[in-house]
């Protein structure tokens, strides 16, 4: 079976793929997990850290700021420092990554046989997964993950084809390890 895939991603899928290199080593590790958004936990992290400095600041002041609230307060900054630096290269790489998708060009197959599934680009690239070198299948906000066993390969399939696989899947009797 072969689907002609010839939209561009959404912001949708922009952002499900994203996320889901960003936290892929977590993805592996339990599928079943949701997985976390990377902007909320780099701005928890943020507010985190003003608070832990502005809380040794404070506890600096009323001990007149001896050794340990000196340590305190430069570990303090430095967290923060490294908080605030994650969140600008997690922007700067979100930012690349929306302008790389836009450059593609949209038109793709998807081609599903009793012995693999793949995903293969205009321009001749293609990735390929054996049935059997599936590690799991993850259904996403608007997307749905293919993930090797051997954590080298992945597929990002738009949540519409997915009911078209998963029919041929059932028809052929299929079976992969799947998370919601």
């Amino acid at each position: 079976m072969i689907i002609e895939a010839n939209e561009n991603f959404t912001q949708e899928d922009i952002d499900d793929v994203f996320q889901i290199s960003i936290n892929r080593l977590r993805l592996y590790k339990d599928p079943s997990k949701k997985l976390p958004n990377a902007f909320k936990e780099a701005y928890r992290n943020l507010i985190s850290g003003i608070v832990l400095l502005t809380v040794t600041g404070i506890l600096g002041i009323l001990t007149r700021f001896n050794v340990i609230s000196i340590i305190a307060m430069t570990l303090s900054a430095i967290l923060l420092f490294v908080s605030i630096l994650w969140l600008v290269v997690l922007k700067k790489s979100y930012k690349d990554s929306k302008t790389q998708y836009e450059k593609k060009d949209p038109r793709s197959k998807i081609e599903v046989t009793e012995e693999f599934i793949a995903v293969e680009k205009d321009d001749e690239s293609k990735v390929k997964i054996k049935w059997s070198d599936i590690g799991f299948i993850k259904v996403f906000n608007a997307t749905v993950g293919v993930f090797s066993s051997d954590k080298t390969r992945a597929l990002i399939i738009p949540l519409k084809y997915w009911n078209q696989i998963a029919e041929f899947m059932n028809e052929k009797a299929i079976l992969v390890k799947f998370y919601n």
